[in-house]
C-alpha cells in the first residue's frame, strides 16, 4: 500500500512538472487586424489607407478604354501583369505556368487573349509593398503608418508605396494583377459598385456646376504644365449659374487630349426657371463638362445681380451694427464719465485736464509710453500712430500734440 502511494505522488509530481506558464512579452507588440468595410462612395484613386484596398475583395473592378486623343506615348498596361495558369503560346512568344508577365503595349496577342479592356475583373485579394523600385512586402498596418509618417509632397498623385491588386477575368478567369501606386495608375479603373452608386445618386438629379479657377494653381510647376490656357479656356466657359438635369451617367471618350483614359461623364440636359438644387460632387478629380453646356449671358446677369444687391445688404446690416456699437458705447461713457465727458470720449477726443483712463478710452492704448521721474513728479509721454502725443503729469493730461 505504501508503494502504491508513493507511485501516485511521484507520477503527479512529473506530470505537473511539464507544464510551463509563459509569461507575455511586454515589448512585443501584436498585430491588429483592421477593421474592412467597403465604401461604394470613393473612387478607386482616392483610395489611401489599408482597409479601403482591402474592401475590394470580392468587387467588380471595369479597365477603362485608353483616350485615343492622348498622345503621350504612355503605355496604358503599365504596372498591368499576368499570371498564367498553365503554359500558353501565342504567337512565337511562350508563357510559362506560374511565371508573372509585365504586359506592354507590344504583346498584341496577349492583350487581345486576355480580353483587358472594356472588361470585368473580380478581385481576389489585396498585396501592400514599401517602395516602389524596390519593393518590400509589408503588412495593412505598416502601409497605413507609411501614410501617415512620411506624407508626399504630392499626397493627391502618390501613395508612398503601392499596392497589388490580384484579380480574375469574369469570364475566361485568367489572373491579372493591378499594380496602385500613382493617379494614373488607380484610373485605368473603376469599381463598379462606386459607378452604380453615382447613377444611383444623380439620374433624374438637378445639379449645378461647381468649377475650379486654375489660376489660383499656377504658382505649381505641377499643374502649370498639366494645365494648358486651351484647357483653361474650355472649363472656365461653364456656366455655373445654370442648373441641368442629370440624364444619363455613361463611360464615354473625353472631347480632350489631357486625360489618359475614358472616364464616367454626366450628360445632361438645361432647365429653365428651375429653383430646385443639390450639392454636386465631381466623379473624377480632373473631370469638367465639356460640350454639354453653353453660355447664358441672361443668367449670368441675374447672378451679378444677385451679388450687387447681396453686398449691399451686407453693408446696409453692417452700418446698423456700427450704429447700435456706437450707441451702446456713448451711453456707457456717459454713465462713467458725466454727459460733457462721456460725450466728448466718445467721439474719440480728448481734453487738458483728463485723467490717463479717460485718454484710454479716447484715444486707445498708445503704442509706447516714456515715463520720467523728478522731484515735482512723473511725466509721461503716450506715443499714437501718426505722430500723436500725449503728455501727462501726475496722471492728468496738460499737452497735447498732433
Amino acid at each position: 500500500m505504501k508503494k502504491i502511494t508513493i507511485l501516485l505522488f511521484l507520477f503527479s509530481i512529473s506530470s505537473f512538472s511539464q507544464i510551463t506558464i509563459e509569461k507575455p512579452d511586454s515589448k512585443k507588440k501584436t498585430e491588429q487586424s483592421l477593421t474592412v468595410k467597403f465604401n461604394k462612395e470613393i473612387d478607386l484613386y482616392e483610395y489611401r489607407a489599408a482597409e479601403q484596398f482591402l474592401g475590394l475583395v470580392g468587387q467588380e473592378l471595369f479597365f477603362l478604354p485608353e483616350n485615343s486623343k492622348y498622345f503621350r506615348n504612355k503605355n496604358q498596361y503599365e504596372n498591368v501583369s499576368y499570371l498564367p495558369k498553365t503554359k500558353i503560346k501565342l504567337g512565337s512568344k511562350r508563357y510559362k505556368e506560374n511565371k508573372l508577365v509585365s504586359i506592354t503595349e507590344r504583346d498584341k496577342e496577349l492583350i487581345d487573349y486576355l480580353k483587358i479592356q472594356e472588361n470585368y475583373f473580380i478581385v481576389d485579394s489585396i498585396n501592400f509593398f514599401e517602395g516602389l523600385a524596390f519593393r518590400k512586402r509589408v503588412n495593412g498596418t505598416k502601409f497605413n503608418q507609411l501614410q501617415r509618417d512620411y506624407p508626399s509632397v504630392l499626397s493627391e498623385l502618390s501613395l508612398n508605396g503601392s499596392v497589388d491588386i490580384f484579380t480574375h477575368h469574369k469570364s475566361s478567369k485568367e489572373i491579372l494583377i493591378f499594380s496602385i501606386s500613382t493617379k494614373s495608375s488607380a484610373e485605368k479603373l473603376i469599381v463598379v459598385p462606386y459607378f452604380t452608386h453615382l447613377i444611383n445618386k444623380f439620374s433624374g438629379k438637378k445639379i449645378t456646376i461647381i468649377k475650379i479657377n486654375l489660376k489660383t494653381y499656377s504658382d505649381d510647376e505641377i499643374l502649370q504644365k498639366y494645365y494648358s490656357e486651351e484647357l483653361y479656356n474650355t472649363i472656365n466657359s461653364i456656366d455655373s449659374s445654370k442648373i441641368f438635369k442629370v440624364e444619363k451617367i455613361a463611360i464615354k471618350e473625353p472631347s480632350s487630349k489631357y486625360y489618359e483614359y475614358y472616364t464616367p461623364i454626366f450628360k445632361l440636359k438645361s432647365l429653365k426657371d428651375s429653383i430646385i438644387e443639390i450639392e454636386y460632387s465631381r466623379i473624377k478629380k480632373d473631370l469638367m463638362f465639356w460640350s454639354d453646356v453653353k453660355i447664358k449671358k441672361d443668367s449670368l446677369e441675374r447672378v451679378r445681380i444677385a451679388k450687387v444687391k447681396f453686398e449691399q445688404e451686407q453693408q446696409k446690416l453692417n452700418k446698423i451694427n456700427k450704429e447700435k456699437k456706437r450707441v451702446e458705447r456713448l451711453a456707457r461713457l456717459i454713465k462713467k464719465y458725466g454727459k460733457e465727458d462721456g460725450t466728448i470720449i466718445a467721439n474719440n477726443k480728448v481734453r487738458i485736464g483728463m485723467t490717463k483712463e479717460m485718454c484710454r478710452d479716447s484715444w486707445g492704448k498708445p503704442n509706447s509710453i516714456n515715463s520720467t521721474t523728478s522731484a515735482y513728479g512723473t511725466r509721461e509721454q503716450w506715443v499714437y500712430v501718426g505722430g500723436n502725443y500725449l503728455y501727462f503729469e501726475n496722471g492728468i493730461l496738460t499737452t497735447i500734440q498732433n
